[in-house]
């Protein structure tokens, strides 16, 4: 049997799949923290679930619904997880393929508190965002 953070990270991963926001805000504390690393336009801490769930709608705007993430592998024990994956999507011409290594911290609720995410090429990330300016 999976620990209960395995199954809420997988409840996570499949709400962002389907676009389900009200899953994905049940599932999001209301003060959690979402670090997007870069020099992009993205790049930033999103502090609150609407702050998150905005950037989610942008995301998914702006590649049209294409960005899509495949897991690998998903870890967790009580207080932290991760989650090892592929992230995909289309922009403007552009495509993206890049391994991510992402972090969870879960708050006493059962709720995701913070994240953080590392690309394994962060300049095909911020190439992919990129749209003229200089950031970072």
């Amino acid at each position: 049997m999976a620990h209960p953070n395995v199954e809420l990270l997988q409840r996570f991963l499949d709400a962002y799949a389907d676009g389900d926001r009200e899953a994905l805000e049940g599932l999001l504390s209301p003060d959690a923290v979402w670090h997007v690393g870069g020099t992009n336009r993205l790049s930033g801490d999103y502090r609150g679930r609407d702050a998150i769930l905005e950037y989610f709608d942008t995301v998914q705007r702006e590649t049209d619904g294409t960005l899509t993430l495949h897991p690998v592998e998903v870890l967790a024990n009580d207080r932290r997880g991760a989650v090892f994956l592929r992230v995909t999507a289309e922009r403007e011409g552009r495509m993206l393929d890049v391994a991510m290594a992402e972090a969870f911290l879960f708050a006493g609720d059962g709720s995701v508190q913070e994240f953080w995410a590392h690309a394994a090429d962060q300049a095909a990330v911020d190439g992919f965002w990129d749209d003229g300016e200089q950031y970072g």
